[in-house]
């Protein structure tokens, strides 16, 4: 399996499932901090927001409560760190794929998360100024001296700061409710010249050799989880097939995208695709136990039937002699230099 081309106008061409529990859970709120506050604006908080939720069994963030659908908890942790070593795999060591020179400035991560990737990306530009923000405080204390992070909503209005080389998006595109406001935002805080790159997964599972069923129960779960995310928080998981098209319409430059085809389990006989596979396979699977813990139910779906789509794709991804793939996409795009 190799990387796998995307076309469109001015672009290059490239190549154990804890069960539910027994009864919801009561919300909690482990701080004094009042998540019904939407007086902000971006950058107009630090980390000292530090409340979270804890909500049918797992910790979630308390500002702007609901915002964002999946916990961040020790599990979301390891599987968070697990995804980011996958990708650093895929690239072979790399953290990206925008040409962004040898000496930028000004990084920022938006969605930064556990911030693995920012402090990584402090450790290797020591002259940069590196900003990570996310909605949860559930970064590091000690991080390298260059590197900071901010508890903020990245969709409101940008005060923060400006001129940077880079901004750097990793699985956040596809849970925004406004892509296009988003990285226009961006374009204007940008140097010109410099750089945005989104890295996401498409929620299509493909096989080159037919060994797709027609009922594959991980595909159902996209399949619905598509329809929930749109009518519970406003999501399109669908973005990414038209991002190119909004960052040139937005007056993007140089917009480039780079699929690869991520193998989901151990199927492949090439060693290195099937460690990815076992990678990406414990990912989505961990992925689908978050998802079924809170956004399928509050959907209204019955506890048995999200039990049992649980167990189905954790029984389907297992299976060997099926050999199904999920694209993740790189996409950068430059500000058009002065």
């Amino acid at each position: 399996m190799q990387a796998a081309g995307t076309s469109g106008t001015g672009m290059e061409e490239n190549g154990v499932i804890e069960p539910l529990p027994d009864e919801e859970f009561g919300r909690e709120v482990t701080s004094d901090y009042d998540p019904s506050d939407t007086e902000t604006t971006f950058g107009s908080l630090t980390s000292s927001v530090t409340g979270h939720v804890w909500e049918y069994g797992r910790r979630y963030h308390a500002f702007r409560y609901g915002r964002y659908p999946l916990p961040n908890d020790d599990e979301e942790y390891k599987r968070e760190s697990l995804r980011h070593a996958m990708l650093k795999e895929l690239l072979r060591g790399k953290l990206y794929l925008a040409p962004i020179g040898d000496n930028p400035q000004k990084i920022i991560d938006l969605g930064t998360g556990f911030g693995e990737w920012a402090m990584e990306m402090g450790e290797l530009f020591t002259g940069a100024k590196v900003t990570g923000v996310d909605l949860s405080p559930i970064q590091p204390l000690w991080v390298p001296s260059n590197v900071e992070f901010i508890v903020d909503d990245i969709e409101d209005e940008w005060v923060h700061d400006q001129d940077y080389d880079f901004a750097h998006f990793r699985f956040v595109n596809t849970v925004l409710k406004n892509n296009e406001l988003v990285l226009h935002n961006i374009l204007q805080n940008l140097r010109p010249g410099g750089w945005v790159e989104i890295q996401d997964v498409y929620p299509r599972i493909s096989s080159d050799d037919n060994t797709l069923p027609e009922d594959y129960p991980p595909a159902k779960f996209y399949s619905l989880l598509q329809g929930v995310l749109k009518d519970q928080y406003g999501f399109d998981l669908k973005v990414l097939e038209s991002l190119p098209d909004h960052l040139q319409r937005l007056g993007y430059v140089n917009v480039q995208r780079k699929v690869f085809h991520m193998p989901l389990g151990e199927w492949p006989k090439d060693r290195h695709l099937r460690m990815l596979g076992g990678c990406f396979q414990e990912v989505f699977l961990d992925f689908v136990a978050a998802m079924a813990a809170r956004p399928l139910v509050e959907a209204g779906f019955d506890k048995a039937d999200i039990e049992e789509l649980v167990v189905g794709v954790k029984n389907a991804v297992g299976n060997r002699r099926i050999h199904a793939y999920v694209p993740i996409h790189f996409v950068w795009a430059q500000k058009p230099p002065a």
